[in-house]
């Protein structure tokens, strides 16, 4: 058992780290077979704190790609920018969701049932349903502080980001058995 939780934070580990590299280098798959069989086990705070470091760099990286392409007016800028990390607090709490159930995953995918491959199932796609529907909100809100076309490039920016994390992630993730 303690191999199997070392491999299962090992991959939250190298998926974590793959959502950096996604957004500085490109995306690059990475074979189960990539993965060392045996290595010590970590400390779940320690990747507690990775978590929060690669989140911290990720952000820098997007506040960094939004203000080279969102050219934004100073009096956009004033509103937008608080929106924006607003809307990245409440991402942050569906990214949350979606480590707590990739964690989930990741300790029962060689063994999984068909009862819990359905309720894995039926959470995942709530979560894309949570995540379609911030967006909803949020373009909204942003299509008040901004123009209409300059929050669809916001979506846009935002939306090619999370697809390079996303494909990092399930590049990953071992398939189900």
């Amino acid at each position: 058992m303690k191999l199997k939780l070392s491999r299962v934070y090992l991959i939250l580990g190298l998926s974590l780290v793959g959502m950096l590299t996604a957004l500085t280098v490109g995306v690059m798959a990475q074979s189960e077979e990539d993965i060392p069989s045996e290595f010590p086990e970590p400390d779940p705070g320690n990747l507690r704190a990775f978590v929060e470091l690669v989140r911290s760099d990720i952000r820098t990286q997007k506040t960094y790609i939004l203000a080279q392409n969102m050219e934004l007016t100073n009096d956009e800028a004033v509103e937008f920018w608080p929106l924006q990390r607003e809307y990245n607090l409440e991402l942050n709490r569906l990214y949350d969701r979606r480590f707590a159930l990739i964690r989930k995953f990741l300790s029962t995918y060689d063994s999984i049932t068909d009862d819990q491959a359905c309720q894995l199932a039926d959470e995942a796609l709530s979560l894309e349903e949570s995540r379609t529907q911030l967006k909803r909100e949020y373009f909204t809100e942003f299509s008040k502080v901004i123009t209409p076309r300059k929050a669809v490039r916001f979506f846009q920016i935002e939306n090619q980001i999370n697809a390079a994390i996303d494909l990092r992630i399930a590049a990953t993730l071992p398939l189900i058995k």
